[in-house]
């Protein structure tokens, strides 16, 4: 009978060894597959724009001087991770509205009539300069040598506005490189955009083909700068913060010296 029992209470033991362990197990379980919530931070971008955001064959990820500049800021921010959503440029700002982003960075300059649809950081580049981009041909070094003549520029740029001050056969494009394309193609006679992507393009693949020939009077309203939704004061002093004491750091310097060699920005 003792023995009986003996085996008895073994066995209930055994059971209840057995079950609070699968319960602690399971709990483990659970415990492992709530994983942290990973911040993101989601930030609009035309990643089409050499050297700000393009896209490298090589390296088969996006690249640039905007995408690093996010991914820098984010960290100072706290962020886990920056998720570029490639947006055509006139789609930026209206992404942004519609709250599909929480940021937009596409070499943006900050204008009066841009500042009516989103708030603006800081600027991260000071004294950008349009330029005219034109054949060995082109003797003249003057902004007037563009009067009456076709300029390609970037649809959605500030530059279209500034074009069709100097002639009426404006013609706008898709992206910076496309308008450059009709310049070599002999479908335009000057193309239009901003200092850095124009010499970024001459030096890295039209070296003996295109040339700077003129800065535009005029050509910078006050800087490019990282738009936020209207009224996400959160949101821009954030960025702001991140912006002041990221600059301040080697690797901005030598992001700047990458992307843009001895160009003072």
């Amino acid at each position: 009978m003792k023995k009986v029992l003996s085996v008895v209470l073994a066995i209930v033991c055994l059971l209840a060894v057995t079950g609070f362990g699968g319960r602690a197990e399971q709990d483990a379980m659970s415990a492992g597959q709530e994983a942290p919530v990973e911040k993101v931070l989601r930030v609009g971008a035309a990643v089409d724009y050499p050297p700000f955001a393009y896209y490298q064959a090589a390296s088969k990820t996006h690249i640039g001087f905007d995408v690093e500049l996010m991914q820098g800021l984010a960290r100072e921010m706290g962020y886990d991770k920056v998720e570029f959503v490639n947006t055509g440029f006139n789609d930026l700002l209206p992404s942004l509205q519609a709250g599909k982003v929480d940021a937009v960075i596409s070499c943006m300059t900050v204008t009066e009539e841009r500042r009516k649809a989103a708030d603006f950081t800081d600027t991260y580049l000071e004294g950008v300069t349009s330029v005219a981009v034109a054949p060995f041909g082109t003797e003249s070094r003057s902004a007037d040598a563009m009067k009456g003549k076709r300029i390609a520029v970037e649809a959605g740029s500030i530059h279209v506005q500034q074009a069709k001050q100097y002639s009426g056969a404006v013609i706008e494009c898709g992206s910076a490189e496309e308008a450059l394309k009709l310049v070599l193609d002999q479908q335009a006679d000057f193309a239009v955009m901003d200092n850095y992507t124009a010499r970024f393009y001459i030096a890295n693949f039209y070296k003996d083909r295109l040339a700077l020939r003129a800065d535009m009077p005029g050509g910078a309203e006050s800087g490019i700068g990282i738009a936020v939704a209207r009224g996400n004061k959160e949101m821009l002093d954030k960025l702001n913060a991140a912006l002041q004491n990221y600059r301040d750091t080697a690797a901005y310097y030598q992001m700047k010296r990458s992307y843009f060699g001895s160009l003072e920005v």
